[in-house]
């Protein structure tokens, strides 16, 4: 799991102690420092200080306008309690921000790790890729690097242009390169991993279908619909009420990897179940 940090030193030290070496901490400078470590790693989560640049001064304006930016990027706030810190600490909550780490308070290593790896996606996420491991080896490192990216953030991805930017190669080459291994198009890719963000967001009880589809990049909700229907056959809500998460997973990786053979079991229900998946 890789986390970006915008956290004071002492926090970003209890952090790294916390997430050990299974776990990457990518410490940011700044907050433009920040965007860049987003855009260019595959953060699974973001820890937040609203005294991150202003010691003296809290503040939670620079951390809404990076919600706003990544608004499926999960969030943690990792905060002093104090009194300069209470308003700003309000003011998350009412954006919706509900994750709150408080220093010195409840910031034992076991905590830290839990909040951390129990993030809407990031379970979720891993599985897909393990499922899509012999497709991924059939394309050029750079390329598989930048789906499992995808997959991992699909904030980070406005569309395909961005996509084959991270790969590094023309979009008809990225095109080429998918249809070869056995992947659907990367236009559906995109759509596939904004589905599987979206699904994780589903079954947290604080998300609406509306605000899902805005953090994940849809439209509006009727597009989410559309979009979940054809990746694994049910609507948001029968998706999130009926079918557990190994289902979901496998059921999307035969969806956006119907060519692949993914593995001898894998395989078997792209075949049995997945046939049964309505197109586009």
């Amino acid at each position: 799991m890789h986390v970006a940090a915008c956290v004071q030193p002492a926090k970003l030290s209890r952090l790294q102690g916390a997430a050990g070496s299974a776990h990457s901490v990518h410490a940011a400078l700044d907050w433009a420092h920040a965007d860049s470590i987003i855009r260019r790693q595959p953060v699974d989560v973001l820890v937040v200080d609203p005294q991150f640049d202003t010691p003296a001064e809290a503040r939670s304006d620079r951390i809404r306008a990076v919600r706003n930016r990544y608004r499926s990027l999960p969030m943690i706030v990792y905060s002093n309690l104090a009194a300069q810190t209470l308003r700003p600490l309000v003011e998350l909550g009412r954006e919706g921000m509900e994750q709150l780490i408080l220093f010195g308070l409840d910031d034992d290593p076991q905590h830290l790790r839990q909040m951390l790896e129990r993030q809407p996606g990031i379970i979720l996420s891993e599985r897909l890729l393990g499922h899509l491991q012999r497709p991924l080896s059939r394309v050029p490192a750079p390329v598989a690097g930048a789906l499992e990216r995808l997959i991992r953030n699909p904030s980070v991805f406005r569309g395909v242009p961005d996509l084959a930017a991270a790969a590094g190669v023309p979009r008809r080459t990225l095109y080429r390169h998918f249809e070869r291994a056995g992947f659907v198009t990367p236009r559906e890719l995109v759509a596939g991993a904004r589905l599987l963000r979206g699904y994780a967001f589903l079954r947290e009880p604080a998300y609406s279908l509306e605000a899902v589809a805005d953090h994940v990049r849809f439209t509006d909700s009727d597009a989410l619909t559309k979009a979940m229907k054809w990746g694994v056959g049910m609507t948001p809500g029968r998706a999130r009420d009926r079918m557990g998460p190994e289902e979901f997973v496998a059921r999307l990786a035969a969806r956006i990897a119907p060519g692949a053979n993914l593995n001898e079991a894998h395989y078997w229900f792209a075949v049995h179940v997945g046939a049964g998946i309505p197109n586009a």
